[in-house]
């Protein structure tokens, strides 16, 4: 309930706007679709109910003014009558056609006088102007709620789409930005989700909303059984008459599950991404709901051991590829145990001539330089990546203590901006276990922006009374605060049986996505260890820090010496260097992340400038740090 003490943000003239839409807490609750075709609904009937006035109108007043002036001869009072059914109609066609730029003076015809009169001897004119019997009726609405009906029409799936990843409390919000945008643009096109979601950061949850009523409608929403599956009537994602096997199959619904589900011999032959949209229909029939899986940028697939949280991992990237061939998958891992799929992979094969531990320190740094080069790049620039770390506490966890801090943070508050895709596996119990005491106050924001999946494990004998756990296939919704516990209506399915046919080469359980892959021959990549020159040995870390900072501290002394005598430093500058440095949300701040940030606006400032500016800011005992390391701020 707001409280009395809060202002109200609305105005009187404002007021009654949200009260003639559909009840905003369905919206706020999720049920989107419905919403949006309500409205639709809505202002169509209104357009209906405006279009019999208007008839109405016309047909009184020239009604009015006839009778007007047939009985003015009997009554002169009879012409005031006349007037003002003429004023009425009169009223009509001006304010019609200052709205629709047509002369409309005859009742029940709609559109200009003119064109009605030619629409009588022409065939097809007449079969064109019943086909847009829909637009005509809209006509009658006013302008804005006209300009929604189309923006409805036209863009009905695409805003669904946005405002069922848009968090609750702010849709409405963003339904009437969209709009908004859409009139910008001339109803050419929306605005990209990037650049809604980037917008949206800056907007706070509507303090007007109604959260009683949006908490009881959540939890109303309940998956009833239908009497009939409507999935059976659906068209088949794929299209097999433009298929190369257009003549092995009788009809369409050869490529929907039987009994044993497809087989690899059925589709082989399809384009990738007809297989892949072929894979997904047939999975989501089947009841494993992969697009669900999928419905947020970034994907925290979490639970116990040997879950079967890397087998959904790597069946998610699979099919992300096979649709969008362009996709650059990178692929981190601590240890051996990967999967044959295609991507950049980074794990402990690169290192064979580390043992163990070793080698998964050095994916843990390769991974911290990926991300730091991500953090200093020019926001939505990696729209194409699609970044997988799998093992990730087991990484994190070798990273330096302010090294691993900053990671976690990265990516739970800021990847998103970088417009790719994560998908992450966490060993845990709930998302303390993950974020740690130094970043619990990321916690909200976490479980706001991120799809947790839980997965079910099963244990299965080994042979007499020993046992192992291996994974059952079930995934669901994970709550935030405990990875074991489901969500209400959380369900996402299982794995069918028929994606079970390969079988792991280490236990020799079933393995889904090493099935997968026999659909898609062209995306198996064998990683093997990287092979090196003989005679070479990988130089410990400690090693290549110590020489890299032999070769840059001279060459950087120097470099900031000449400047100093160059080049004349503005104290508005050095001013915002140190805003940005102690506004930032991890420290020490690297030179590359000043450079780009966007504080500077289009005027970015030249590599020398910035490092003779640093040095005067570091001289002066304002900031303290290197390249190497980044800079931090003396405390006051």
């Amino acid at each position: 309930m707001q409280s009395n003490n809060i202002p109200k943000i609305t105005t009187k003239e404002t007021e009654h706007l949200r009260d003639s839409y559909p009840a905003l807490s369905h919206l706020e609750a999720g049920n989107v679709s419905e919403w949006l075709q309500e409205r639709k609904d809505q202002l169509f009937e209104m357009a209906r109910s405006a279009e019999n006035e208007a008839d109405m109108t016309r047909v009184l007043g020239l009604l009015a003014s006839g009778i007007g002036a047939v009985c003015y001869a009997v009554n002169p009072l009879a012409i005031v009558g006349g007037l003002i059914g003429g004023a009425a109609w009169l009223w009509f066609v001006v304010e019609h056609s200052n709205r629709t730029k047509e002369i409309a003076p005859i009742p029940f015809v709609r559109g200009n006088f003119v064109d009605a009169i030619s629409r009588a001897g022409d065939y097809d004119t007449r079969s064109n102007y019943q086909a847009d019997h829909l637009a005509n009726t809209v006509k009658f609405l006013e302008r804005q709620s006209a300009e929604e009906y189309a923006f409805l029409h036209a863009e009905f799936e695409n805003i669904g789409q946005y405002l069922t990843q848009v968090e609750p409390g702010k849709r409405f919000y963003a339904y009437r930005w969209m709009f908004g945008w859409f009139g910008k643009l001339k109803g050419r096109q929306l605005p990209t989700y990037q650049s809604m979601a980037l917008h949206l950061q800056d907007v706070t949850i509507d303090s007007r909303l109604n959260r009683s009523e949006i908490n009881a409608i959540a939890q109303a929403q309940t998956q009833l059984p239908p009497t009939v599956d409507i999935k059976q009537f659906q068209s088949p994602t794929v299209d097999i008459h433009h298929s190369p096997q257009a003549s092995e199959f009788s009809r369409p619904t050869e490529l929907q599950p039987s009994a044993n589900g497809l087989s690899p011999d059925t589709i082989i032959n399809l384009p990738l991404a007809n297989r892949a949209n072929a894979l997904i229909a047939v999975l989501t029939k089947s009841g494993f709901q992969i697009e669900d899986m999928m419905s947020s940028q970034v994907i925290a697939i979490a639970g116990t051991q040997r879950g079967g949280k890397g087998t959904l991992a790597a069946i998610l990237a699979t099919l992300s590829l096979a649709l969008d061939s362009g996709l650059n998958t990178q692929y981190f891992t601590a240890g051996v145990d990967v999967y044959p799929f295609s991507c950049n992979l980074i794990s402990a094969l690169k290192y064979p001539e580390k043992d163990a531990d070793g080698a998964d320190k050095l994916v843990a740094r390769d991974l911290l330089k990926f991300l730091k080069g991500l953090d200093a790049s020019e926001p939505y620039s990696h729209k194409n990546l699609l970044l997988v770390i799998d093992e990730a506490m087991r990484l994190l966890s070798l990273l330096d203590e302010s090294d691993r801090t900053w990671a976690i943070q990265y990516l739970l508050s800021r990847f998103a901006k970088c417009g790719g895709t994560l998908i992450i596996v966490l060993h845990g119990s709930n998302l303390t276990s993950v974020v740690g005491k130094a970043t619990a106050g990321l916690a909200d924001t976490f479980k706001q922006s991120v799809n947790f999946i839980g997965c079910v494990a099963q244990s299965v004998s080994a042979g007499g009374l020993r046992k192992i756990n291996v994974a059952s296939g079930e995934y669901f919704k994970a709550n935030p605060n405990n990875f074991a516990e489901p969500v209400s209506g959380g369900n996402l399915g299982m794995i069918p049986d028929w994606l079970k046919i390969e079988l792991h080469p280490g236990n020799g359980q079933p393995d889904p996505a090493r099935t997968l892959l026999k659909f898609f021959p062209e995306l198996v990549q064998h990683h093997q260890p990287a092979v090196m020159p003989r005679g070479e040995k990988i130089a410990p870390p400690d090693a290549v820090n110590q020489l890299e900072s032999i070769f840059s501290k001279p060459t950087q002394e120097v470099e900031i010496a000449e400047l100093e005598e160059e080049l004349s430093i503005s104290e508005v500058d050095k001013n915002l260097i140190l805003n940005i440095v102690t506004s930032a949300v991890a420290t020490p701040v690297s030179f590359a992340a000043i450079r780009n940030s966007r504080r500077w606006g289009e005027d970015k400032r030249s590599v020398r400038y910035l490092r003779s500016a640093i040095a005067q800011l570091i001289e002066s005992k304002q900031l303290k740090g290197s390249e190497k390391s980044g800079f931090t701020a003396f405390s006051d």
